[in-house]
C-alpha cells in the first residue's frame, strides 16, 4: 500500500512538472498571434528552437502551431534582442546566453555579454566573501574557547585577504566595463556622423 502511494504521489509531482513546463495552454494556443509571440520570444532572447515548446504544447490539444508567422516574428524580435547593450545588461544581471543570436549579431552580443558577465561573477565572488566574513564575526563573537576563538580570527584574516582581491576583481572588470560602454558610445556616435 506505501509503495502504492509513494508511485502515485511520484507520478503525480511528475505530471505537474511536465504540465509546469508547457509554454501555453489550451486557450492561449487557439487564440495566440503566433507573429506576435514570435517576436515577444525573440526580444526575450529565447533561440529559434524554441517554437517547438509551442508546438509541444498545444499538439496536446491538437492545435496546430503557425511556425512560418512564429519565424517571421521571432526573426524581428531577435535582432532587438542581440543588440550589444542589451548583451551587457543580461551578463550584469546574471542572466543566461542561449547562444540564440543570428551568426551577423551573435559576436557583438557576446562580446559585450562576457564583459557584463565578467562584472556580475566578480561581484557574487566578492558578496559570497563578505557573507562569509560576517558568519565568521558571529562565530567569533559565540567562540567560547580560546582555540577556536584563534582559528576564527586566523580564518577571519584570509578571508579579509580574499575580500581585498575580490574587490579588486571588482573595480577591475567595472573599470573594463566602463571602457567597453564608452567604445560602444563612440562606435556609434562615428556611425550616426
Amino acid at each position: 500500500m506505501m509503495r502504492y502511494l509513494i508511485a502515485t504521489a511520484a507520478l503525480g509531482a511528475a505530471a505537474l512538472a511536465l504540465s509546469s513546463c508547457a509554454t501555453l495552454n489550451e486557450e492561449q494556443c487557439q487564440v495566440v498571434d503566433w507573429q506576435q509571440l514570435g517576436q515577444s520570444d525573440g526580444a526575450q532572447g529565447q533561440p529559434s528552437t524554441y517554437v517547438a515548446r509551442h508546438q509541444e504544447a498545444c499538439t496536446r490539444f491538437g492545435i496546430t502551431v503557425n511556425a512560418a508567422a512564429w519565424q517571421s516574428g521571432w526573426e524581428s524580435g531577435i535582432r532587438s534582442y542581440c543588440t550589444p547593450s542589451n548583451g551587457l545588461s543580461v551578463g550584469l544581471s546574471g542572466g543566461v546566453n542561449r547562444n540564440a543570436c543570428p551568426a551577423d549579431l551573435a559576436a557583438r552580443f557576446n562580446e559585450a555579454y562576457r564583459v557584463g558577465d565578467a562584472v556580475h561573477d566578480a561581484r557574487s565572488r566578492r558578496d559570497e566573501t563578505q557573507r562569509e566574513i560576517d558568519q565568521l564575526i558571529r562565530d567569533l563573537s559565540a567562540a567560547t574557547e580560546d582555540a577556536e576563538r584563534t582559528r576564527i580570527q586566523v580564518e577571519l584574516e584570509l578571508a579579509r585577504n580574499r575580500l581585498s582581491i575580490a574587490q579588486a576583481g571588482v573595480t577591475r572588470t567595472e573599470r573594463e566595463a566602463d571602457l567597453y560602454r564608452l567604445r560602444m558610445s563612440q562606435a556609434s556616435q562615428s556611425f550616426v556622423q
